[in-house]
């Protein structure tokens, strides 16, 4: 039967192999940290081994096999990696940067400024979520177009490629751009602050200067990316302005024409004057009327109703009744003509509305162009450098002490985890 002690140590160095097995470009801190998550089980696991020693001791007097295979998977291999270490590992030199992404500060806006404002951030041109922007640098930082940018596979054969720099560290001749963006995130990390949004960047070279160099590129060509971004969202902003004044300029023209034909088609200027006209001529007919009313009253006492004279006046008083009823249906007309003075009014006041409104929506969106154009030459985005590189005094690699006891831990664990596998398998065979 196996023993429920073995599988648990297993299950937590298992764990945290796959964790430095899956990331071998990963610091020597992080990897230390991973062993010390693995700490706990350290007491379990030397007394699972010194089990597996006395199984295999027992079962045949192969414990000096046992030694042998420690000897030959960690020791051994401990030894030459020291002897590397501290004899033939080329020295590195760690230059290290400090930058971020920051918006430039808004001035305050009028009120008459609002609406172009409202346009303005709508086509594009009101972004300041700096604190996302940081990630453009990481992923610029961590990728294969910064490669190309710096200069490709020759300006990195120049830096890593040196004679002096040993086998394992150096870049080899010829690589192509897979191997050459492996070797740069050795050689380059970055990594940001979510909360303060600044990107640490940390550059390994074999000479202080090479560590220096290529720390100022990789800065500089952050902000030429930046400063291209910000180039490209004003350029946009303004051309999406300018189609929206093309847009605005169109439909006032469509207005005005519409008020224009409208005139033609009803051969008046302003319905609301025509309207006017007629109240002023039913106001002249009417006080007509009352005159002539106030005349047949007062010659209806001496003069007989078919005298020549009251009967003028009663066909003025008709034919002014004519007048005034002609002229209340010019104005309104219960049958809903289309050629009432009222009809008219409605549909010119709604064109004249239309033309209003292209015409304010016109004015804004000249003010929204005018501004993108007055944005088009400020620096909105821009990287600030909080810590410039510096030339490195001293070699930060070879940690020989540190990477050397990391090396030979890993080994062990490796080790532990065959032997503990090896009499499981024993016990399941018995």
């Amino acid at each position: 039967m196996s023993n429920p002690t073995h599988n648990r140590p297993l299950t937590g160095l298992i764990s945290t192999a796959r964790e430095m097995i899956a990331s071998p470009s990963a610091s020597l801190g992080e990897a230390g940290a991973a062993l010390v998550r693995t700490a706990r089980w350290a007491p379990l696991l030397l007394r699972s081994s010194l089990d597996v020693t006395q199984q295999v001791a027992t079962s045949g007097g192969a414990g000096g096999l046992l030694i042998k295979s420690l000897l030959l998977v960690a020791v051994v291999p401990t030894f030459f990696y020291w002897l590397y270490a501290a004899l033939w590992q080329t020295e590195g030199y760690v230059a290290e940067a400090r930058v971020t992404v920051r918006a430039a500060k808004e001035q305050r806006q009028s009120p008459t400024s609002d609406a172009a404002s409202i346009i303005g951030k709508l086509s594009g041109g009101g972004s300041k979520n700096t604190g996302q922007d940081s990630f453009i640098v990481l992923n610029y930082v961590r990728s294969r177009a910064i490669i190309v940018d710096i200069g490709g596979r020759d300006y990195l054969e120049k830096v890593f490629s040196r004679r002096e720099i040993d086998y394992f560290s150096r870049l080899k001749q010829g690589a192509n751009l897979e191997e050459l963006f492996q070797f740069w995130t050795r050689q380059v990390r970055a990594n940001v602050d979510t909360v303060s949004g600044i990107v640490t960047l940390r550059v390994e070279a074999s000479r202080p200067q090479d560590a220096l160099r290529v720390a100022q590129d990789v800065v500089r060509l952050s902000e030429d990316l930046i400063n291209k971004i910000t180039v490209r969202v004003r350029k946009d902003a303004v051309a999406r302005a300018d189609l929206e004044v093309g847009l605005a300029a169109q439909r006032l023209a469509e207005a005005r024409n519409n008020v224009l034909q409208f005139r033609n088609q009803n051969v008046l200027i302003d319905p609301g004057s025509r309207a006017t006209g007629i109240g002023e001529l039913i106001g002249k007919l009417t006080k007509e009327r009352i005159d002539i009313e106030n005349a047949l009253a007062t010659f209806s006492g001496s003069l007989s109703s078919d005298s020549p004279s009251q009967r003028i006046q009663k066909a003025k008083l008709a034919a002014i009744d004519q007048q005034i009823e002609e002229l209340k249906k010019k104005l309104t007309d219960r049958g809903h003509a289309d050629d009432t003075v009222s009809s008219q009014i409605a549909s010119y006041e709604r064109l004249k509305l239309d033309e209003q409104f292209a015409e304010k929506l016109y004015t804004v969106a000249q003010i929204a162009y005018q501004r993108a154009r007055q944005e088009l030459d400020k620096q909105q985005l821009y990287l600030a450098v909080v810590v410039s590189p510096t030339l490195p005094q001293a070699a930060t690699y070879p940690r020989i002490v540190a990477s050397t006891l990391l090396f030979f831990g890993s080994l062990v664990v490796l080790w532990s985890i065959a032997a503990l596998i090896t009499a499981s398998v024993r016990d399941h065979m018995a």
